[in-house]
C-alpha cells in the first residue's frame, strides 16, 4: 500500500484543473484541518474532498472488497469509513462548507460533475456530495 498515493491523485489534478480554469484558487493538503482536504477554497470557506471510490467504499460498482485477508480489508475499510464521518462532522463544526467529490462521478460525468462542483462553491449551501 506504500505506493497507493494519497494526494496528486488523478481525480483530484482532474479537479484541481477545472478549479483553476474558472478562476479559483486554492489551497492544497492543509494538514490543519481535520482530515487533511484535497483542496481548500479559503475566498469561499469551502473544503473539498475528493475521495476514491475503493478506499472509502462509496457502494458503486468500483467498491469491491478483496476476498483474501479480508479481516485486515473489513478492518480497514470500516475504519476508513467512521473516519469519514468524524471528519465531516468537525469540518461542519468548524464552519466549513464541504463538497464531496467521488472518483466514479468524475469518471462517469466529469463536465457536469466539475460545473455542479463550482455552482457549489459560489453558492451558499452548506454540503454537496457528488
Amino acid at each position: 500500500m506504500q505506493a497507493v498515493r494519497s494526494e496528486n491523485t488523478t481525480p483530484e489534478m482532474v479537479v484541481r484543473r477545472a478549479l483553476f480554469s474558472a478562476g479559483l484558487r486554492y489551497r492544497l493538503h492543509c494538514r490543519n484541518l481535520p482530515g487533511t482536504p484535497d483542496l481548500f477554497v479559503l475566498k469561499f470557506g469551502v473544503v473539498v474532498l475528493v475521495n476514491g471510490c475503493f478506499w472509502h467504499q462509496h457502494g458503486c460498482r468500483f467498491t469491491n472488497r478483496p476476498k483474501s485477508n479480508s479481516d485486515f480489508w473489513n478492518n480497514k475499510f470500516d475504519n476508513n469509513m467512521a473516519r469519514d464521518v468524524k471528519v465531516l462532522q468537525k469540518l461542519s463544526l468548524l464552519g466549513f462548507r464541504v463538497a464531496v467529490i467521488w472518483e466514479c462521478s468524475l469518471k462517469q460525468n466529469g463536465e457536469r460533475v466539475l460545473e455542479r462542483l463550482i455552482d457549489f462553491i459560489r453558492s451558499d449551501e452548506e454540503f454537496v456530495e457528488i
